[in-house]
């Protein structure tokens, strides 16, 4: 079983009731709960979690725990550290003008790795890549994944 899979388990979220709210077929989410060798998309992960915490009664905001638990061992590092003695303005400006190859060495990736993103509009997001940079830049987690996928509608208490 794998770390979403035991999540999953420990919150009480079956694949057929996380896929009834938010599309992502039960198959899929069983053989991310079960395959280690899976890749957890961005949209996927936030979507599941979302749904996964609705169906257990937590808030949104609990996908930080989720975060923790399924990717305990995912880079973390501050991409803003080298600028902790700018000032708030030249803090706000490095926030939004690092250069990519910046962001790839502190984050551990390979020279262009980002460059996938840019260069296919098809390309889907790695869950860990969203999570690392986000966090590296000291983002909400939640408020980054609503940003680039939007809020998801949660059926109400009497539609579940």
């Amino acid at each position: 079983m794998t770390l979403l899979g035991k999540y999953l388990k420990e919150i009480n979220a079956r694949p057929s009731k996380i896929e009834k709210i938010v599309g992502v077929p039960a198959k899929n989410i069983t053989l991310l709960s079960t395959n280690n060798s899976r890749i957890i998309y961005g949209e996927d992960f936030y979507k599941i979690i979302i749904a996964a915490h609705h169906i257990a009664g937590l808030p949104d905001e609990k996908i930080i725990v989720a975060v923790e638990q399924i990717f305990p061992d995912r880079v973390k590092t501050n991409l803003m550290e080298d600028y902790k003695d700018y000032s708030p303005e030249g803090k706000f400006f490095k926030k939004h003008t690092q250069q990519q190859s910046e962001i790839e060495a502190k984050l551990g990736y390979s020279k262009n790795q980002l460059s996938k993103y840019f260069n296919d509009n098809t390309k889907k997001g790695l869950a860990t890549d969203v999570i690392a940079f986000a966090e590296g830049m000291g983002l909400d987690v939640l408020k980054t994944f609503k940003e680039i996928y939007g809020n998801i509608v949660l059926p109400s208490d009497s539609e579940d």
